[in-house]
């Protein structure tokens, strides 16, 4: 799915599946180029379409790209930086850009960032220790290293916490292991950091520019997770690809109003999110008092208390305490 820097879709496509992130760009530039007539433009995406191929596709017709890379680029340029640190960068207050072959980076994080990705490391190391000492501790009659060494890297990769430590079986058949320090002190060295490559000239897009369009990509991770949850696009229970297909395109037009609804509630001043307030409105009922099988009077459930100054905010309180025009007689 593609959407506009404001979140809201333009355009959606199926794709078959079995396919990796890196083969799924090209066909969507074509088709963006083709409906939508593009001549520029700035693709943001992942790591995970960020293959060479994908690059020179969009760099062929002069377009611009911003991705992430990964960890291993940003320790490389990281090593490569004078010996005298940019307070700026390492306080997480500043952004810095990189220069190297002809390719040009910006280093960026923040304090937010660098306390969640400490706390979440910390929660990782503490669970797996905790596994590591139950597993230690179960008796056992006999004891297969092999076996064992298996049993506890599936739980360190479970655990998210593999690369943390070192363990092996000693000679008594007891279960031994210590924390990789070294990798957990050159981890918390980037916490909080994250790299951006960009192919756009300095002129068109500074620093703080690339660091809000990569941001903007959270508006389309907005989107699939408001299609996969409220929405339920998944599980799809449909045999043939055209149904597939269809119930896909509902879910897209249904996010669509969604979204369209959430600007017009900006404006307004409104914050809650569209879906949330939905579900509070199904409280409210409309009935028809029927005699004899004449209806006599329709009416509206009561509307609760902490929803009037909302409903007020949106105009839309008179629509929901007096019957509409439009209901059912």
């Amino acid at each position: 799915m593609a959407t506009d820097p404001k979140g809201l879709p333009l355009h959606l496509e199926v794709l078959r599946s079995n396919r990796g992130d890196t083969t799924t760009l090209q066909g969507l530039l074509h088709t963006l180029r083709r409906r939508f007539g593009i001549q520029e433009a700035v693709f943001v995406f992942d790591g995970g379409m960020s293959s060479k191929v994908n690059l020179e596709a969009i760099e062929a017709p002069g377009l611009m790209y911003v991705t992430r890379c990964g960890a291993g680029t940003l320790d490389e340029l990281r090593a490569e930086l004078p010996s005298d640190p940019s307070p700026e960068l390492w306080d997480r207050t500043g952004l810095m850009e990189i220069v190297k072959e002809g390719k040009r980076y910006v280093i960026a994080g923040g304090p937010w960032r660098q306390e969640r990705d400490r706390q979440r490391r910390e929660a990782h190391l503490a669970k797996a220790e905790s596994e590591l000492k139950r597993l230690a501790a179960v008796p056992r009659k006999e004891v297969s290293a092999q076996k064992m060494a298996s049993q506890v890297g599936r739980m360190l990769q479970r655990l998210k916490a593999h690369k943390y430590f070192n363990y092996a079986m000693d000679e008594k058949g007891q279960l031994q292991w210590s924390r990789r320090q070294d990798l957990i002190h050159a981890e918390a060295q980037r916490d909080g950091l994250y790299l951006l490559r960009t192919n756009a000239p300095a002129q068109h897009i500074p620093d703080a520019g690339v660091v809000a369009h990569y941001k903007n990509l959270l508006a389309v991770e907005d989107a699939f997770c408001h299609l996969k949850d409220y929405l339920r696009v998944r599980p799809v229970f449909h045999y043939r690809p055209d149904r597939v297909r269809n119930q896909v395109r509902i879910c897209f037009l249904a996010y669509w109003l969604s979204a369209k609804l959430e600007a017009q509630w900006r404006l307004k001043g409104q914050t809650i999110e569209v879906h949330n307030l939905l579900r509070q409105l199904q409280t409210i009922r409309l009935g028809r008092l029927e005699v004899k099988g004449q209806s006599l009077k329709i009416k509206v459930t009561r509307v609760p208390k902490d929803l009037h100054a909302i409903l007020r905010k949106l105009g839309l309180l008179e629509l929901f305490t007096q019957p509409p025009a439009w209901a059912p007689g």
